[in-house]
């Protein structure tokens, strides 16, 4: 088995024992589990990383350090304002999952603009979400912040960097094609 497809290996681990640690299949260590899932989809992406040539890899945009410095900023108010007067640093690392997805992609030259995208719209998702649940009056609103980290790293980042992905490669070809 290549190194690649260990660590790809590794980043579905990682995420199978994160949903299975937020559905508590495993107690009263469901957390160390999802916690332990965390890290080890991180490795996996740092080996994913690895294996490529220095050649493929570039600075991420700057754009991409400026919505990251905004989600930071965001997660920081939420937590602040909607957890506890003190910081909740498992609850703030997990609703920085996604950006955590943003930056790992935004070093491959393909998708290092596409993922600006995904930022954006995990961010809108982030303020959508903080909106409802300080306007609901439902016992059990904020067990979206559980829900949307989870979906913006699983369904939100990926889907919009490949759709934004095809459209500057549709542009680009078009361009290409002009007179």
């Amino acid at each position: 088995m290549t190194r690649g497809a260990k660590s790809f290996a590794a980043v579905v681990l990682g995420v199978l024992l994160i949903v299975a640690g937020i559905y508590g299949w495993f107690g009263e260590t469901s957390i160390l589990v999802a916690g332990a899932g965390l890290v080890v989809s991180f490795m996996g992406v740092i080996g994913l990383l690895s294996t490529q040539s220095r050649a493929t890899l570039r600075r991420p945009h700057a754009a991409v350090y400026v919505l990251l410095i905004v989600a930071v900023a965001f997660h920081l108010f939420q937590n602040l304002r909607m957890m506890s007067p003190d910081l909740a640093l498992g609850w703030l690392l997990w609703a920085l999952l996604p950006y955590g997805l943003v930056l790992g992609l935004s070093f491959f030259e393909g998708t290092r603009r596409a993922v600006i995208a995904a930022a954006v719209l995990a961010l809108a998702f982030d303020a959508w979400n903080l909106y409802e649940v300080t306007r609901s009056t439902s016992s059990t609103a904020v067990l979206a912040f559980i829900w949307i980290p989870l979906w913006n790293t699983m369904i939100v980042v990926p889907m919009a960097t490949f759709l934004a992905w095809l459209a500057i490669r549709r542009h680009e070809v078009v361009l290409t094609d002009a007179p």
